[in-house]
Protein backbone atom coordinates (compact mmCIF):
# COMPACT_ATOMS: atom_id res chain seq x y z
CA UNK A 1 0.00 0.00 0.00
CA UNK A 2 1.45 3.10 -1.18
CA UNK A 3 2.18 5.95 1.42
CA UNK A 4 0.05 9.19 1.33
CA UNK A 5 2.56 12.26 1.18
CA UNK A 6 1.49 15.02 3.71
CA UNK A 7 2.90 18.20 4.28
CA UNK A 8 2.58 18.82 7.84
CA UNK A 9 3.42 22.48 8.96
CA UNK A 10 4.88 21.06 12.74
CA UNK A 11 5.75 24.42 13.44
CA UNK A 12 1.94 24.82 13.38
CA UNK A 13 0.78 21.56 14.99
CA UNK A 14 3.59 22.32 17.98
CA UNK A 15 2.75 25.72 18.47
CA UNK A 16 -1.17 25.19 18.76
CA UNK A 17 0.06 21.76 20.95
CA UNK A 18 1.78 24.36 23.22
CA UNK A 19 -1.02 26.61 23.60
CA UNK A 20 -3.09 24.18 24.71
CA UNK A 21 -1.23 23.03 27.27
CA UNK A 22 -0.87 26.26 28.53
CA UNK A 23 -4.19 26.73 29.04
CA UNK A 24 -4.01 23.11 30.76
CA UNK A 25 -0.82 24.41 33.05
CA UNK A 26 -3.26 27.42 34.09
CA UNK A 27 -6.20 25.60 34.70
CA UNK A 28 -3.77 23.02 37.44
CA UNK A 29 -2.62 26.44 39.04
CA UNK A 30 -5.76 27.75 39.86
CA UNK A 31 -5.60 24.01 41.96
CA UNK A 32 -7.70 21.92 39.76
CA UNK A 33 -6.70 18.38 39.57
CA UNK A 34 -5.57 17.80 35.64
CA UNK A 35 -7.78 15.16 34.21
CA UNK A 36 -5.12 13.19 32.09
CA UNK A 37 -8.28 11.74 30.18
CA UNK A 38 -9.91 15.12 29.05
CA UNK A 39 -6.29 16.27 27.84
CA UNK A 40 -5.39 13.26 25.58
CA UNK A 41 -9.32 13.58 24.19
CA UNK A 42 -8.81 17.16 23.54
CA UNK A 43 -5.40 16.72 21.51
CA UNK A 44 -6.48 13.41 19.48
CA UNK A 45 -9.59 15.64 18.41
CA UNK A 46 -7.04 18.13 17.27
CA UNK A 47 -4.52 15.89 15.77
CA UNK A 48 -7.36 13.91 14.19
CA UNK A 49 -9.24 17.38 12.64
CA UNK A 50 -5.56 18.43 11.38
CA UNK A 51 -4.90 14.43 9.79
CA UNK A 52 -8.33 14.98 7.70
CA UNK A 53 -7.35 18.67 6.84
CA UNK A 54 -4.07 17.76 5.20
CA UNK A 55 -5.44 14.49 3.71
CA UNK A 56 -7.98 16.71 1.95
CA UNK A 57 -5.14 18.93 0.92
CA UNK A 58 -3.39 15.97 -0.67
CA UNK A 59 -6.59 14.35 -2.58
CA UNK A 60 -7.21 18.21 -4.06
CA UNK A 61 -3.69 19.09 -4.72
CA UNK A 62 -3.36 15.46 -7.32
CA UNK A 63 -4.29 16.50 -10.76
CA UNK A 64 -5.67 12.86 -11.24
CA UNK A 65 -8.38 11.27 -8.54
CA UNK A 66 -6.36 8.88 -6.87
CA UNK A 67 -9.86 7.18 -6.16
CA UNK A 68 -10.14 6.71 -9.72
CA UNK A 69 -7.91 3.87 -11.67
CA UNK A 70 -6.36 6.10 -14.52
CA UNK A 71 -3.11 5.96 -13.44
CA UNK A 72 -1.10 2.45 -11.98
CA UNK A 73 -0.63 2.42 -8.41
CA UNK A 74 -3.97 4.78 -7.91
CA UNK A 75 -6.06 1.89 -6.20
CA UNK A 76 -3.13 1.36 -3.40
CA UNK A 77 -3.06 5.17 -2.92
CA UNK A 78 -6.69 5.00 -2.58
CA UNK A 79 -6.63 2.63 0.13
CA UNK A 80 -4.37 4.47 1.64
CA UNK A 81 -6.03 8.09 1.95
CA UNK A 82 -9.29 5.74 2.87
CA UNK A 83 -7.29 4.56 5.85
CA UNK A 84 -6.33 7.76 7.16
CA UNK A 85 -9.58 9.11 6.81
CA UNK A 86 -11.87 6.37 8.83
CA UNK A 87 -8.86 6.33 11.46
CA UNK A 88 -9.09 10.16 11.95
CA UNK A 89 -13.08 10.09 12.40
CA UNK A 90 -12.79 7.15 14.30
CA UNK A 91 -10.45 8.96 16.97
CA UNK A 92 -12.55 12.05 16.56
CA UNK A 93 -15.86 10.06 17.80
CA UNK A 94 -13.37 8.23 20.22
CA UNK A 95 -12.35 11.57 21.85
CA UNK A 96 -15.85 12.93 22.12
CA UNK A 97 -17.09 9.81 23.90
CA UNK A 98 -14.34 10.23 26.34
CA UNK A 99 -15.17 13.98 26.80
CA UNK A 100 -18.85 12.94 27.46
CA UNK A 101 -17.66 10.94 29.58
CA UNK A 102 -15.86 12.96 31.96
CA UNK A 103 -19.19 15.25 31.23
CA UNK A 104 -17.14 18.21 29.67
CA UNK A 105 -18.52 17.84 26.53
CA UNK A 106 -20.97 21.01 27.48
CA UNK A 107 -21.18 24.91 27.12
CA UNK A 108 -18.10 26.13 26.46
CA UNK A 109 -15.84 23.07 25.33
CA UNK A 110 -18.74 22.14 22.72
CA UNK A 111 -18.46 25.42 21.15
CA UNK A 112 -14.86 25.72 21.39
CA UNK A 113 -15.12 22.15 19.43
CA UNK A 114 -17.55 23.03 16.64
CA UNK A 115 -15.04 26.35 15.96
CA UNK A 116 -11.88 24.16 16.02
CA UNK A 117 -13.96 21.78 13.19
CA UNK A 118 -15.58 24.97 10.99
CA UNK A 119 -12.08 26.54 11.21
CA UNK A 120 -10.36 22.79 10.03
CA UNK A 121 -12.79 22.34 6.75
CA UNK A 122 -12.42 25.97 5.53
CA UNK A 123 -10.07 24.55 3.53
CA UNK A 124 -12.83 21.82 2.21
CA UNK A 125 -15.17 24.23 -0.10
CA UNK A 126 -13.85 25.27 -3.65
CA UNK A 127 -13.99 28.94 -3.14
CA UNK A 128 -13.37 28.55 0.92
CA UNK A 129 -9.99 26.91 0.03
CA UNK A 130 -8.40 29.44 -2.08
CA UNK A 131 -9.19 32.36 0.92
CA UNK A 132 -7.72 29.45 3.40
CA UNK A 133 -4.54 28.91 1.49
CA UNK A 134 -3.86 32.86 0.94
CA UNK A 135 -4.95 33.53 4.73
CA UNK A 136 -3.28 30.67 6.09
CA UNK A 137 -1.86 32.26 8.93
CA UNK A 138 -5.22 34.00 10.23
CA UNK A 139 -6.64 30.79 9.96
CA UNK A 140 -3.79 28.58 12.26
CA UNK A 141 -3.40 31.73 14.23
CA UNK A 142 -7.15 31.22 15.41
CA UNK A 143 -6.64 27.84 16.00
CA UNK A 144 -3.50 27.99 18.07
CA UNK A 145 -4.73 31.17 19.78
CA UNK A 146 -7.88 31.61 21.36
CA UNK A 147 -9.73 28.16 20.10
CA UNK A 148 -6.74 25.57 21.45
CA UNK A 149 -5.73 27.96 23.94
CA UNK A 150 -9.01 28.33 25.53
CA UNK A 151 -9.84 24.96 25.21
CA UNK A 152 -6.54 23.81 27.00
CA UNK A 153 -8.45 25.66 30.03
CA UNK A 154 -12.28 24.92 29.63
CA UNK A 155 -11.51 21.23 29.21
CA UNK A 156 -9.90 21.14 32.34
CA UNK A 157 -12.89 22.73 33.78
CA UNK A 158 -11.78 25.58 34.54
CA UNK A 159 -14.13 28.96 34.74
CA UNK A 160 -13.10 31.54 32.37
CA UNK A 161 -11.94 34.92 33.55
CA UNK A 162 -11.29 38.39 31.46
CA UNK A 163 -7.41 37.60 32.08
CA UNK A 164 -7.60 34.62 29.77
CA UNK A 165 -9.41 36.81 27.36
CA UNK A 166 -6.73 38.96 27.51
CA UNK A 167 -3.53 36.18 27.30
CA UNK A 168 -4.85 34.80 23.79
CA UNK A 169 -3.98 38.26 22.50
CA UNK A 170 -0.07 38.39 22.96
CA UNK A 171 -0.38 34.77 21.85
CA UNK A 172 -2.23 34.94 18.71
CA UNK A 173 -0.32 38.15 17.60
CA UNK A 174 3.21 36.37 18.25
CA UNK A 175 2.24 32.98 16.18
CA UNK A 176 0.56 35.31 13.30
CA UNK A 177 3.90 37.27 12.94
CA UNK A 178 6.03 34.44 13.25
CA UNK A 179 3.92 32.26 10.78
CA UNK A 180 4.06 35.54 8.06
CA UNK A 181 8.42 34.93 8.26
CA UNK A 182 8.18 31.47 7.45
CA UNK A 183 5.63 32.12 5.03
CA UNK A 184 8.51 34.93 3.68
CA UNK A 185 11.28 31.99 3.37
CA UNK A 186 8.75 29.66 1.59
CA UNK A 187 7.68 32.25 -0.48
CA UNK A 188 11.61 33.12 -1.68
CA UNK A 189 12.48 29.45 -2.03
CA UNK A 190 10.15 26.77 -3.11
CA UNK A 191 8.38 28.35 -6.52
CA UNK A 192 5.47 25.76 -5.31
CA UNK A 193 3.73 28.22 -2.84
CA UNK A 194 3.49 31.62 -4.63
CA UNK A 195 0.33 30.78 -6.21
CA UNK A 196 -2.31 31.48 -4.12
CA UNK A 197 -0.20 32.93 -1.02
CA UNK A 198 -0.43 35.29 1.24
CA UNK A 199 2.52 36.60 0.76
CA UNK A 200 1.01 36.54 -3.54
CA UNK A 201 -1.92 37.88 -2.87
CA UNK A 202 -1.34 40.96 -0.78
CA UNK A 203 2.30 41.39 -2.02
CA UNK A 204 5.24 41.50 -0.15
CA UNK A 205 5.55 45.62 0.91
CA UNK A 206 2.11 44.83 2.21
CA UNK A 207 2.70 41.62 3.82
CA UNK A 208 5.88 43.17 5.74
CA UNK A 209 3.98 46.07 7.35
CA UNK A 210 1.09 43.34 8.28
CA UNK A 211 4.25 41.95 10.13
CA UNK A 212 5.38 44.59 11.44
CA UNK A 213 1.96 45.79 13.15
CA UNK A 214 1.22 42.08 14.62
CA UNK A 215 4.54 42.26 16.21
CA UNK A 216 3.69 45.50 17.73
CA UNK A 217 0.07 44.79 19.12
CA UNK A 218 2.06 41.40 20.34
CA UNK A 219 3.66 43.68 22.88
CA UNK A 220 0.77 46.18 23.29
CA UNK A 221 -1.60 43.74 24.01
CA UNK A 222 0.96 42.00 26.37
CA UNK A 223 1.76 44.92 28.77
CA UNK A 224 -1.86 45.42 28.93
CA UNK A 225 -1.86 41.80 30.02
CA UNK A 226 1.01 42.30 32.23
CA UNK A 227 -0.65 45.51 34.01
CA UNK A 228 -4.28 44.35 34.20
CA UNK A 229 -3.80 40.89 35.48
CA UNK A 230 -1.02 42.29 38.19
CA UNK A 231 1.35 39.25 37.21
CA UNK A 232 4.19 41.83 36.08
CA UNK A 233 6.11 39.98 38.76
CA UNK A 234 6.59 37.02 37.54
CA UNK A 235 5.87 37.47 33.37
CA UNK A 236 7.73 40.54 33.59
CA UNK A 237 10.75 38.83 30.71
CA UNK A 238 8.20 38.11 28.60
CA UNK A 239 8.96 41.61 27.25
CA UNK A 240 12.64 41.01 26.52
CA UNK A 241 11.31 39.04 23.80
CA UNK A 242 10.88 42.06 21.99
CA UNK A 243 14.63 41.93 21.41
CA UNK A 244 14.12 39.00 19.42
CA UNK A 245 11.43 40.04 17.73
CA UNK A 246 13.39 43.03 16.87
CA UNK A 247 15.86 41.30 15.52
CA UNK A 248 13.32 39.74 12.88
CA UNK A 249 12.02 43.10 11.86
CA UNK A 250 15.54 44.25 11.55
CA UNK A 251 16.53 41.13 9.33
CA UNK A 252 13.19 41.42 7.39
CA UNK A 253 13.58 45.50 6.61
CA UNK A 254 17.47 44.06 5.09
CA UNK A 255 15.83 41.90 3.25
CA UNK A 256 13.44 44.90 2.04
CA UNK A 257 16.53 46.99 1.08
CA UNK A 258 17.83 44.17 -0.96
CA UNK A 259 19.98 42.38 0.93
CA UNK A 260 20.35 38.93 0.64
CA UNK A 261 18.43 37.02 3.80
CA UNK A 262 19.25 34.66 5.99
CA UNK A 263 16.17 32.53 6.10
CA UNK A 264 17.78 30.34 8.15
CA UNK A 265 18.47 32.62 10.56
CA UNK A 266 14.97 34.67 10.40
CA UNK A 267 13.06 30.78 10.83
CA UNK A 268 14.84 30.23 13.93
CA UNK A 269 13.98 33.52 14.87
CA UNK A 270 10.15 33.11 14.44
CA UNK A 271 10.11 29.95 15.85
CA UNK A 272 12.43 30.37 19.33
CA UNK A 273 10.10 34.21 19.61
CA UNK A 274 6.87 31.87 19.94
CA UNK A 275 8.10 28.90 22.14
CA UNK A 276 9.66 31.16 24.10
CA UNK A 277 6.35 33.47 25.22
CA UNK A 278 4.88 30.11 25.80
CA UNK A 279 8.15 28.88 27.97
CA UNK A 280 8.16 32.16 29.97
CA UNK A 281 4.30 31.70 30.62
CA UNK A 282 4.36 28.35 31.82
CA UNK A 283 7.44 28.73 33.90
CA UNK A 284 6.45 30.76 36.82
CA UNK A 285 3.41 27.93 37.16
CA UNK A 286 5.72 25.06 37.81
CA UNK A 287 7.58 26.41 40.22
CA UNK A 288 4.69 28.03 41.97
Amino acid sequence: MQKVKLNINWFFAASATASYLLGVMIASWSGRAISFVSLAAGLVIFCAFYLLQEVQRFLTSNRVNPFTRVRPGGQNLSSSALTLIVGAFFAIFAGLYLLLRAEVLIGTNLLLLTALAVVTFLSIGRFSRLWFNSMSWLFEGLVVSPIMFLLGSAIQEYQFSYLLFLLWMPIFFLFSASAITILFSEYDQNKASRSNSFIASVGWERALRFHHSLIILTYISLLIYLATSNTWSRNWPTLLLSLISGAEVFFLQQMAGGMRPNWQLLRALAIVQFFSLIYLLVYPLLIK
